[in-house]
């Protein structure tokens, strides 16, 4: 069996939800395995063959679900994450307890108005306290009971039922209307209205709203129930996964399950508590309310310092000395007001977030006071008297968002410096290649003189003849790839010379076809060339065309096994001249061709295969082509050839005068033909009937 310990295994029907993690799970080197239902899952699960489940909640019955939080009891320690989208968070979906966070999804009040089963919110204590989902719910016509002692409910859900079913029984003596209608049956007395919304504050962990959650149910089967808390999904996930509790997230958000794992794994839990810790600034005149409040932030986890003194509390304030300050507008110091000195603590530490606490009254300084904290950017304005749930609620989201804006920046800055260390390298590289190139190139032009000279002068001496025939070969494969990394620095640095004149296109491919027939030869391949006795008049420089094509016929003979078929064609189109060389090679697989054009790739198969080559010959072939307003392409299947094509259009830039660029040197082992004459061509109107092809073998 294989390492386990970054292995996710992800349950779900479709491929979706595998192909947006994928990216993210790799990123982080964890191997993610999708499988259909449960029951492979569970069977995996047992051979110990992964350490994170990842489950779509959506594709679930309501009785796979609650196996599968049977199947967590079993494998406690394997993290398990659910997955929920919008509508399979609906009430009219039965499930054990499910998570929200805060806001509520959009349309969810809505939902739970027209529902007609119990519907059960356990709200954190902040959320409660404020009536934050209290008055969501009322805001869309729904009036949920509330229920400040959440281990109350199933009792209480057990006397609303009693109630109603009481009520249903209850009849009334016949009256007024009813008489009239000469009916002896008794009235039925209407129940009274009794809410299906319950909202019951909730402060335990994960695993006592899971026993809640059931105990309610064991009264109500009907009832569904909902966790909802307004801590920051992070922070939520985390702390889930300390209590070995499964971590309920949006569906949306399965991106970032592999950043919560990591995390998690090595260096999460120091800095969760790190957040949890964060240290705390109170300061205000009024000293009950002083002592109440910190004592309400130290039983939430924060580490408080508090003062009545404005001038100590500036003092104390340096950077990174506190991560948030509460300030009591009413403080003076000297002759700061309260926002002067929040403006003095933000020069001092501008990454730290700070609250205002205004009292009401007057009218016009409490109005002044919630001004300011838009005028001084500040996180938050709460009226006076200051309840502690109000504060923390208020405390969290500012912390949360201090943390979100210095990882902002932290995550910016690892992007710049490795921008910036790519940007050094590339241009060492660059710089690498042209003195490279241009220093290797002067004594290798001498090696291939001196070999050319003695290959002359050794006939009589067969043997000496040979070694210095082997060194010109030599010379002439080293030529070939000092020209690509010479033609790579000058195209990366914008000088790649291209001389747009008349293009004859036949007599440079007459002239490559002449060239590479005898390469082809020696390794038994067929090689055809297809082009039409005439084409119109080009423009474009015959030198880079040639080199071009050429490179395509060399990658051609070289990928192509003893006893294949190579056809160099030309062909005119409507507004352009096509010219394609296909090949019945090992062919490209479709994962590598987004690549191909990529510098120095060579393809797995084709490194089996090649005998010398930088993987620069496409890129450099496809500057030039599009240095001549025309586009290059590929068509290949892996193990049965290729096709590569490029076009010129008729209607190019205009022929200009100069001189025409050096021609490349030719491939290794490949003597260079002299070219051709030019012969002159009759003129042919692209849209005419296209006349025979000429065909060479």
């Amino acid at each position: 069996m294989g390492e386990t310990k970054g292995r996710v295994l992800l349950v779900t029907s479709g491929k979706e939800l595998l192909m947006e993690m994928t990216p993210s799970m790799a990123g982080r080197g964890m191997e993610l395995v999708c499988v259909p239902t449960l029951k492979y899952a569970a069977d995996r699960l047992a051979a110990g063959d992964c350490s994170t489940l990842v489950v779509d909640f959506g594709w679930l019955s309501p009785s796979e679900r609650g196996a599968l939080l049977e199947l967590h009891k079993q494998f406690p320690k394997i993290q398990l994450f659910t997955l929920e989208s919008v509508a399979s968070m609906a009430p009219a979906v039965p499930s054990p307890l499910r998570r929200l966070s805060w806001p509520l999804p959009m349309g969810f009040a809505d939902q739970a108005r027209v529902i007609a089963k119990p519907v059960i919110i356990l709200a954190d204590q902040v959320l409660f306290s404020t009536g934050a989902v209290q008055n969501a719910f009322q805001q869309a016509g729904v009036q949920a009971e509330s229920l400040e002692y959440g281990a109350e409910l199933p009792d209480f859900i057990r006397r609303q039922s009693e109630a109603r079913a009481a009520s249903a029984r209850t009849q009334k003596p016949r009256k007024g209307w009813s008489l009239l209608g000469g009916s002896d049956e008794p009235e039925q007395e209407a129940a009274p209205a009794i809410g299906n919304l319950v909202v019951a504050q909730f402060t335990g962990s994960a695993a006592q709203a899971g026993a809640l959650d059931a105990a309610v149910r064991a009264v109500a089967p009907e009832a569904v129930c909902y966790l909802v808390s307004g801590v920051d999904t992070q922070r939520y996930a985390m702390q889930a996964l300390r209590e070995g509790q499964p971590v309920a997230l949006p569906r949306e958000q399965a991106g970032r399950i592999a950043n919560i794992m990591a995390e998690s794994a090595g260096g999460g839990e120091a800095r969760l508590k790190t957040r949890e810790r964060e240290r705390i600034l109170l300061l205000d005149n009024f000293k009950p309310a002083l002592t109440a409040l910190s004592q309400a932030l130290i039983g939430h986890g924060y580490e408080v310092t508090s003062s009545m003194d404005g001038a100590e509390a500036l003092r104390l304030t340096t950077k990174g000395s506190f991560h948030l300050a509460v300030v009591g507008t009413a403080i003076t110091m000297a002759e700061l007001s309260g926002a002067e000195l929040a403006q003095k603590m933000r020069e001092r530490d501008p990454d730290m977030r700070i609250i205002f606490m205004v009292d009401q009254y007057p009218l016009k300084a409490a109005l002044q006071g919630v001004s300011q904290v838009v005028e001084l950017g500040l996180d938050d304005a709460i009226l006076k008297p200051v309840e502690a749930s109000r504060l923390i609620f208020s405390v969290e989201k500012a912390l949360e968002r201090r943390f979100l804006l210095l990882e902002n920046a932290r995550l910016l800055k690892e992007t710049q410096e490795q921008k910036n260390q790519l940007e050094l390298v590339n241009g060492f590289q660059k710089k690498f290649f042209a003195t490279v190139a241009h220093d290797v190139k002067s004594p290798l032009t001498a090696i291939l003189g001196y070999s050319e000279v003695l290959t002359g002068k050794l006939k009589a001496m067969p043997s000496e003849q040979r070694y210095a025939a082997n060194i010109q070969t030599s010379a002439k494969t080293l030529n070939v790839l000092i020209s690509d990394l010479v033609d790579l620095a000058a195209m990366e640095s914008g000088k790649l010379r291209v001389e747009i004149g008349t293009l004859n296109l036949l007599a440079v491919m007459n002239d490559v076809y002449e060239r590479v027939k005898i390469a082809a030869a020696s390794r038994k391949l067929n090689m055809t060339l297809e082009v039409p006795p005439v084409l119109p008049p080009l423009a474009g420089d015959d030198a880079r065309i040639g080199q071009v094509v050429q490179n395509l016929c060399t990658n051609a003979i070289q990928y192509t096994r003893e006893g294949g078929k190579i056809t160099i064609r030309a062909e005119l189109k409507a507004d352009r001249v096509e010219v394609s060389v296909v090949d019945t090679g090992i062919g490209i697989s479709k994962e590598d061709l987004p690549r191909i054009w990529e510098r120095f790739f060579q393809t797995k198969e084709a490194m089996g295969m090649r005998k010398a080559g930088f993987g620069l010959g496409l890129k450099i072939a496809r500057e030039i082509v599009q240095r001549h307003g025309g586009e290059m392409g590929i068509e290949s299947e892996l193990g049965v050839g290729s096709r590569f094509f490029f076009h010129i259009p008729l209607n190019g830039p205009p022929p200009t005068a100069g001189t025409a660029a050096a021609p490349p040197a030719p491939p290794s082992g490949l003597p260079p033909a002299p070219r051709p004459p030019q012969q002159p061509q009759p003129q042919q109107h692209p849209h005419l009937p296209p006349q025979p092809p000429q065909h060479k073998n």
